[in-house]
């Protein structure tokens, strides 16, 4: 049996995988998602893989990747783990799709890196509130979710849905937990806000594609006036009718139109 495709950040083994032919795209899944769940299942990676090579990533604290405990491993380390991973495969610059938490990450490594980012996708996600107490106490519960003996004790709707879908998936829920209580670690808490994140959005100068379901409940109104829709210069937007933010994954429209994104974005 060959040995699984890892690289090390600071003793934290991170697992990988590349499949298909192309120009690079590194694919980062949603919160308590992996490679296998969010990416093979939903048939992305037989939808892309003739035209691009897939480097696809499981996040710290998901799928076959180290799970710490200790909220100061996650956070802007996993955007390190993106950098990190592009310099273990001598990739100079690559487009980078996210999905939900993958899609902050990926935004947030766009911002920091921008020499390293042909183009970004970000799928099922929408800008948070700057005030970082208002986004603390949306979390906390969702927190306190996986933290807590069993499901049955779950009372917040957002944090029993999210504890339903981890569970189903075979997460570690202590890590799960670490995984968000990160966010709010001192040194990481602007990955969530982003000081003047308006401003940095309009310095954006590579393609970018949001996707999002109109059911979506984890996303607000994307399409108001201070939504990152707008703050980034010629971004595209397409939203999938009907659809949640589960269900929107594996919908043919949105394999659909990130294939002629990528198509645009490789052969400009």
């Amino acid at each position: 049996m060959n040995e699984l495709p890892y690289f090390d950040n600071e003793g934290v083994k991170i697992h990988y995988e590349i499949e298909g032919n192309g120009p690079d795209l590194i694919m980062i899944h949603g919160f308590a998602s992996n490679i296998e769940n969010n990416w093979r299942e939903d048939n992305w990676i037989k939808s892309l893989k003739d035209q691009n090579r897939l480097i696809l990533i499981d996040c710290r604290g998901h799928g076959l990747s180290d799970k710490p405990k200790d909220p100061t491993q996650y956070g802007i380390k996993m955007i390190e783990d993106i950098s990190k991973l592009m310099n273990h495969l001598s990739i100079k610059k690559s487009n980078i799709f996210g999905y939900s938490m993958g899609a902050r990450l990926a935004l947030n490594f766009l911002l920091d890196n921008p020499q390293y980012t042909n183009s970004v996708i970000l799928g099922g996600f929408t800008l948070l509130s700057e005030n970082a107490q208002e986004i603390r106490q949306i979390y906390e519960p969702i927190i306190k979710a996986f933290k807590v003996g069993s499901i049955t004790q779950v009372k917040d709707p957002i944090g029993l849905e999210l504890r339903r879908f981890a569970e189903k998936v075979g997460n570690d829920l202590n890590a799960l937990a670490a995984v968000l209580a990160g966010f709010f670690v001192e040194s990481n808490k602007d990955l969530v806000t982003r000081v003047k994140m308006n401003r940095l959005l309009k310095k954006i100068m590579v393609p970018v594609l949001i996707v999002v379901g109109s059911a979506d409940a984890f996303v607000s109104d994307i399409r108001n006036e201070n939504s990152i829709v707008n703050q980034i210069p010629g971004a595209s937007y397409f939203q999938i009718q009907g659809k949640d933010h589960y269900t929107v994954v594996a919908d043919p429209k949105f394999h659909m139109v990130v294939k002629a994104f990528l198509n645009f974005v490789n052969n400009k």
